[in-house]
Formats: C-alpha cells, sequence, structure tokens
C-alpha cells in the first residue's frame, strides 16, 4: 500500500500524537484509622513502574475507619469508572468518580452509600452493578451512573460458620465465594447482574477442612483458588453450576502459614502470587494441567522480600509486568518487576516506610489504567463447541465503554473478529447460535488478542476446563 505525502504526514501526526500523550496508571489504596480515613493516589511510571504521589492526595474521606487490618477496602469498577472505599467505622462506602487522564477524583452525588456494619471486601460486578460488599451480614447494591440502590433482600446473612476476610468474583461475574475470617467454611452465591439479588449456590456453605479459607480469586478456566492461611496451603477446586469440586491433588503446599492475606493470579493465568500477611515476604507459585489435574508448586527463588510489614495485599499492572505490594503496618508499597514466563519476581523498590502516614494500617490497593493510555487493539478468535468443533455462522457481539456495540457472524470455521475495540478498555462477549448456549465473556485486552475463543456452555454437573 502507498500513501501520498499528506496522508503519510497526516497519519504520523496522528501516530507521534496517541504515542506521545499516553499518560501514567494510577494507584490507589486506602490507610484506615479509627480517626478518619486518609486516601492516597499515586501515579505509575509506565516505563518503571516507580510510584509517585498525585498532587492532591492524600484525600480524608470523611468517615473513620474501624481500626482493623483489613484486605480489600477499595475497588474500581472500569464501566462506571467509581472508586468505592469502605469506611468500616462508619458503616458507609465513599464513591468518587475518577479522572483516568490525570487520576484525581470528585465525590459522586450518591456518596456516601449506607451499608452494613464491620465491612470487609468490596466486589464489583464486571457489568459495573452490582457492588458486593462483603461481611457476616453482606449487602448487594445495584449501580447506575447516579444511584446505589439496595438489592431485593439485601443485606443478606452468611451462613453459620462463615465469617468472610475476603471475596472471589467469577471473571463473567456469575458466581461469589467469601471467607477466611473465622472458621473452616467459606460461602458461595450466584449473582443476578440484572437486579444485584444474590441467591445461595446449592450445598452452601462449604466445608474447606482447615480453618480460615480465604477465597482469593476464579480463573477463566472455571477454577476457584482459596488459601488456607493457617495452614500454609492453597486449596483448588473446579466448579460446576457455582458448586466447588476439589481438585486431586489439592491442597498444595504454599510456604509459611500467616493470618488471612489476598491477591490475584496473574493476568496469564499461570500463576498465584500472594503476600504473607505475618511475614514480609511474598510467595509465588507456578500452576499446571487443568480441571481435576490441576497441580501448583512454587517458583525458584520463592519467597520474595518485601522489606515491609504485614504484607497482606497485591495488585499487578494491567500487562502483568509489575507487582504491587501493599505493607499495611509500614504503610508503604513494594513493587517487584514480574518475569511472565517463570512467576519470578525480582528488582524491588520499596518506599521508605510512614510514606502514607504514622497511624492506621493500609486496607486494599487497586490499579487503574490511564484512559489516554488505550490505543485501538483487535480481539479475534473462535467460537466453538464442547468437543472443540467451530459454530460458524454465529452471532457474536461485543460492548464496552460509553454504549461501545459491534456486531459479527463466525465463518464456517467458526472464526470472528473485531477491530478498533481499545486497549486497557473492559468489553463483554457474548454469542448467540442455534446450535449451543454460550455464557457471556469479559475481556480488558492490554494489545492485540489473537486466540481469545468462546467455548459452549456446560451443562449442569459437567465441570469446563481447558
Amino acid at each position: 500500500m502507498r500513501f501520498s505525502a499528506p496522508i503519510l504526514c497526516l497519519f504520523l501526526f496522528f501516530f507521534l500524537t496517541v504515542t506521545s500523550v499516553a499518560k501514567a496508571d494510577f494507584v490507589y489504596t486506602l490507610v484506615d484509622a479509627t480517626g478518619g480515613n486518609m486516601l492516597y493516589g499515586f501515579s505509575v511510571d509506565n516505563t518503571t513502574g516507580e510510584l509517585t504521589i498525585l498532587n492532591g492526595f492524600p484525600i480524608a474521606t470523611g468517615f473513620n475507619g474501624g481500626g482493623n487490618t483489613n484486605l480489600e477496602h477499595v475497588a474500581f469498577d472500569p464501566v462506571n469508572k467509581f472508586l468505592y472505599v469502605a469506611n468500616r467505622g462508619s458503616s458507609n462506602i465513599s464513591v468518587y468518580s475518577v479522572d483516568q487522564t490525570t487520576g484525581a477524583l470528585s465525590p459522586t452525588p450518591f456518596s456516601p452509600i449506607s451499608s452494613v456494619a464491620n465491612q470487609r471486601t468490596l466486589k464489583v460486578h464486571p457489568s459495573g452493578s452490582p457492588l458486593i460488599v462483603g461481611a457476616d451480614v453482606f449487602a448487594s447494591f445495584v449501580i447506575t451512573p447516579t444511584s446505589a440502590t439496595p438489592a431485593p433482600n439485601s443485606p443478606y446473612a452468611m451462613p453459620t460458620g462463615v465469617s468472610p476476610a475476603a471475596s472471589a468474583l467469577s471473571p463473567d461475574g456469575t458466581y461469589y465465594y467469601a471467607g477466611g475470617n473465622s472458621g473452616n467454611f467459606f460461602g458461595g452465591y450466584s449473582v443476578n447482574a440484572a437486579t444485584g439479588e444474590m441467591t445461595e449456590i446449592a450445598g452452601n456453605p462449604f466445608d474447606s477442612g482447615a480453618s480460615n479459607p480465604v477465597p482469593v480469586d476464579v480463573d477463566s478456566t472455571g477454577r476457584l483458588w482459596v488459601f488456607g492461611s493457617r495452614q500454609a496451603a492453597v486449596r483448588t477446586y473446579t466448579l460446576a453450576s457455582g458448586v466447588p469440586t476439589a481438585v486431586t491433588g489439592s491442597p498444595f503446599a504454599f510456604g509459611e502459614t500467616g493470618f488471612a492475606s489476598t491477591a490475584k493470579l496473574h493476568p496469564n493465568g499461570n500463576f498465584l502470587i500472594l503476600p504473607n500477611r505475618t511475614r514480609a515476604y511474598v510467595v509465588s507459585a507456578s500452576i499446571s494441567g487443568s480441571g481435576a489435574a490441576t497441580t501448583i508448586s512454587t517458583v525458584s527463588g520463592s519467597p520474595f522480600g518485601t522489606s515491609g510489614s504485614s504484607s497482606l495485599a497485591a495488585v499487578y499492572n494491567t500487562a502483568g509486568s509489575y507487582l504491587y505490594v501493599l505493607n499495611a503496618g509500614s504503610r508503604n508499597i513494594t513493587k517487584f518487576v514480574v518475569d511472565p514466563l517463570t512467576g519470578v519476581l525480582s528488582a524491588a523498590t520499596v518506599q521508605a516506610a510512614n510514606t502514607m502516614g504514622t497511624t492506621g494500617s493500609n486496607s486494599g490497593i487497586v490499579y487503574v489504567p490511564s484512559v489516554t493510555a488505550s490505543v485501538p487493539v483487535s480481539i479475534s478468535g473462535r467460537v466453538l463447541r464442547l468437543n472443540g468443533s467451530a459454530v460458524g455462522y454465529a452471532r457474536v457481539t461485543i460492548e464496552g465503554p460509553n454504549g461501545f456495540a459491534l456486531s459479527t457472524l463466525t465463518n464456517p470455521f467458526g472464526y470472528y473478529s473485531f477491530e478498533s475495540v481499545l486497549s486497557n478498555q473492559a468489553y463483554t462477549i457474548s454469542v448467540q447460535s442455534k446450535l449451543a448456549a454460550f455464557a457471556p465473556a469479559s475481556v480488558t485486552p492490554t494489545g492485540n488478542v489473537t486466540d481469545f475463543d468462546i467455548t459452549e456452555a456446560a451443562p449442569a454437573g459437567l465441570t469446563r476446563s481447558r
């Protein structure tokens, strides 16, 4: 293809403009204190991963913390661009609109949300609603751009023996799990995205066989990961209609014991990296196999020291190249470089102790990508039956921020493709076909995606793995 000079100049101007205006991403964390909660915001150097405190921070929420060390008191909703902050001592939730160009926050008109007592964990459905607030009596709120309304029958009582320290939401938002503060059981619920209502999964609650089971994540293949914080072990389950079944080798050894901590699977799904709350280090483990044959083992060199106190939560940047570990006791953050092939952590840099004040403890951390860091990318893949055969001429629809929606048909070999979607934005892809039923799939591309295959939903009672 040849370009005329004016067109070539215009193309170069557009390219240079796009690449030159890319801004830093952002990290937010809460310092929980009985004398008043303080919210800290940092810009991220996208080349080095280093953090710099944003102008205008810290921000006082105007409400009180509970004086406890908690794991997930901050959550970000990429659809509505809301930042949720739990004020445990005041039993409410501050809500801020995030300017993803500057990192600035502004309170929403419906902030704060009156919530339940002793709230410990926040989760947002990938569609932006509902907001689920974990506690012994937990709540669900239907979220719109202008309001937060309790879901039908909310709040709900956790079953006897279940007390949440943290929670996990499946990537499609269908299932919610919570536990880890005490007891041997964790709870499981299905989520109605339209109404926000929570319904117990059959068999709820679920006995982990040991104390303090902390659900930390659910992966795209339908595996639930639960940290046995008192036993230095991770329990892995496959899910069928949300019901967990332990894989063959579970539980798996996972370093020394420590009280409830939480982290997420690496974005590539191959590693589970978890801080140790009572030790100053992070354990990284490699995941192998699939379904009931899943195994997990710590990587070479693990654990990796944080040089902080009470390392209890962590978050990746969008690409998964950096890990930010929250040290609640020393009120600072440790940044690691992550090797995406081995799971090895290196090049740790540590903020000075008490970077975020001298009182209270950090209670949650989130990573928010900059809108201006988004560039046009493509998403493609195949639509498949459970047996691996292609589904031709299925209608595939992608929906995203600001009313974005496109539809296409698969070719005879099941392939589909969407162009001009934006990186670092959350999208939902749905499939309609007379041949099979498909669950909506969520994706946040960081670059061109060429293998986002969508497989037929498994019938009830059949575990899906890949």
